[in-house]
């Protein structure tokens, strides 16, 4: 399993959790609570918790092309959210 993870640094952490959350709970399986979530993809997962320093996202796949894959979808969909005043999301291996 290949992992990759992130620190969005914004004050409103728990907001962007909820709303990814909800999102994609239309679509593929979410577990989530006000401080933690798990959204399982077709192709891979992540993990993402909500702190005082930010975000935490952690995404997870059987190969590079699933994690890059579970990334992208994160950075697409955190960037419409945030439109306004963009986040930048510097994803690193684990």
């Amino acid at each position: 399993m290949i992992h990759y993870h992130a620190l969005v640094a914004t004050p409103h952490a728990g907001t962007y959790l909820f709303k990814l959350c909800k999102h994609f709970a239309r679509k593929v399986p979410v577990e989530f609570d006000a401080q933690r979530g798990q959204v399982c993809f077709p192709y891979g997962s992540c993990v993402l918790e909500s702190g005082a320093d930010g975000l935490r996202l952690r995404s997870s796949g059987d190969s590079l092309a699933q994690v890059q894959q579970v990334m992208a979808v994160l950075d697409s969909h955190l960037a419409l959210m945030t439109r306004q005043a963009p986040l930048q999301i510097v994803w690193q291996p684990d």
